[in-house]
């Protein structure tokens, strides 16, 4: 019998097995497994914990007895010796292998061979007991909020409750100071409260230590995917519509600066990144971040990233924003503005950079507040270099799933030198009722008929042309929504065509291809 045979044999209830939890999205009684590994089984279930959490249970292989992995350790400490590693996590995983298949041929265990070698491997190279979360594609969010449970955001089912349960300090600590070391970004009494990102890409908060945690050190993993999110599927998602997404290409075309707001986990680095494949081919990107979340499809791409060493050595994003200026790129994409480098930012609007970056704020008001106060301080007189705010929030719907819904695109003019507020155009708003993201309509638009038009030397009374040239770019993306055209960088190849043979003809292409 199988260990996932064995498992179901033991259960009351006996679960359904589904390739895709997506098909149960939307029921509010659910009991299936799903595999993610060879190893790896997951059992959701529909019922409420003590916490009030639904239920998310990993099914893993039985583990070698304590003694057995000791021994294993020493003789894989023995049979490796001096041997230098491969750099590469798939070629070090190839050689453990190769040396546990030779270790444990002497040696006795109260598992199968390929159980003990997946958790030596699980322990020693990946995330210990959190690589099953981590190599689940369904999961958003991973948090360990002291001892005890270990929880997550699921994408079909939300917040849920793991079996997952760490019940000792000891433990607890080690394994925040493991994972931290497999970043490079170790954690210390002197650097408790690091930033980082796992070998997987995933972005991690480490805080070390019960002297500053009272429930003892504490995780939050933010998992990405390898190939981006694209434009397509936001639009398939209903994060934004197919001529919002044409509005967003229409200005970036033109160099206009955008940044992204919203509250933490509202998908702003998602939407950052999905978007970048309508800035043109031919530009020069750089991008700035704490941790590196942006993936560009450029060529001519400079991807930077800070740096914490505790002391001197220390770069921050201030230091490699204004290193930016000087490398002459023409649009400058930073991760996230929260300090002085908003300043920076500013200042390279106001000499001619385009600039888009991620901003906590909920609304035009806020975004102000912040970008003018400490420890920002950005001159009021230079908000209207920012082109475009747009505001997106993490929201339920109906059935209780968990969406994101961009809820307004706003336009910048300038600030009233009387009242000293933003004057601004809500050029996009969000309509809970029917979750349609509307436009203001033909002539709304300050940036097409005060901007776009000028750069492109189109007079007032041939003005519609560029409101029909959006509608082109709309019905563009929104066909290739209907074929299915979801990957990152098939989008891209996609938006390179209509490049090359212009929209009417690329509308051709994708209706015949």
């Amino acid at each position: 019998m199988s260990f996932i045979d064995d498992y179901i044999s033991k259960l009351s209830e006996k679960p359904i097995f589904v390739d895709n939890p997506n098909t149960l999205k939307g029921n509010r009684n659910y009991n299936a497994i799903y595999k993610v590994d060879e190893y790896i089984y997951i059992h959701v279930q529909s019922v409420k914990s003590e916490d009030g959490y639904n239920q998310y249970t990993v099914i893993e292989p039985p583990r070698p007895k304590p003694d057995e992995m000791e021994e294993i350790e020493e003789k894989f400490a023995k049979a490796i010796g001096d041997i230098e590693p491969p750099e590469k996590i798939e070629e070090k995983e190839k050689l453990m292998r190769k040396t546990l298949e030779k270790i444990l041929s002497k040696i006795k265990l109260s598992v199968a061979k390929e159980y003990a070698i997946y958790h030596f491997i699980r322990d020693k190279l990946y995330s210990s007991v959190l690589e099953p979360l981590i190599r689940d594609p369904y999961i958003e969010d991973i948090s360990i909020p002291g001892l005890g449970h270990v929880y997550i955001v699921h994408k079909v089912f939300g917040p849920m409750r793991t079996s997952i349960k760490i019940e000792r300090e000891d433990e607890l600590d080690d394994l925040i100071i493991s994972l931290s070391e497999k970043t490079y970004r170790p954690v210390s009494h002197n650097r408790p409260i690091v930033d980082a990102s796992l070998p997987d890409g995933s972005r991690v908060n480490f805080v070390y230590g019960i002297d500053i945690s009272r429930r003892g050190s504490n995780l939050t993993i933010r998992k990405f995917n390898k190939v981006p999110i694209s434009v397509t599927q936001l639009i398939a998602f209903g994060t934004l519509s197919s001529l919002l997404a044409a509005y967003i290409w229409m200005m970036l075309d033109e160099g206009m600066n955008l940044f992204v707001c919203g509250e933490t986990a509202s998908g702003k680095t998602t939407t950052l990144n999905a978007i970048t494949a309508f800035i043109p081919p031919n530009l020069k990107i750089v991008t700035i971040e704490d941790t590196p979340e942006l993936t560009v499809p450029h060529s001519n791409w400079v991807a930077e990233v800070t740096r914490e060493t505790g002391g001197e050595g220390t770069i921050k994003l201030f230091d490699l924003l204004k290193a930016a200026l000087r490398q002459r790129p023409n649009y400058i994409l930073v991760g996230e503005i929260r300090d002085k480098e908003g300043n920076v930012a500013f200042q390279a609007m106001q000499t001619g950079h385009s600039v888009m970056a991620t901003f906590h704020a909920a609304n035009i008001r806020t975004l102000v507040q912040r970008l003018t106060g400490y420890p920002i301080e950005v001159p009021k007189s230079y908000i209207n270099n920012l082109n475009i705010a747009l505001f997106q929030t993490a929201l339920y719907d109906k059935r209780g799933n968990l969406i994101r819904r961009v809820i307004e695109v706003d336009e910048i003019i300038d600030i009233d030198p009387i009242t000293n507020d933003v004057v601004y155009i809500p050029a996009f708003t969000y309509d809970p009722v029917e979750d349609k993201i509307i436009f203001a309509g033909r002539g709304t638009s300050y940036l097409i008929e005060n901007k776009v038009a000028i750069r492109r030397g189109i007079d007032r009374k041939n003005i519609g042309i560029l409101y029909d040239e959006l509608n082109l770019r709309s019905e563009f993306l929104k066909l290739l929504v209907e074929k299915k055209v979801f990957n990152y960088f098939d989008v891209w190849a996609y938006i390179l065509k209509a490049r090359q043979l212009g929209l009417e003809e690329a509308i051709r292409y994708v209706r015949t291809n």
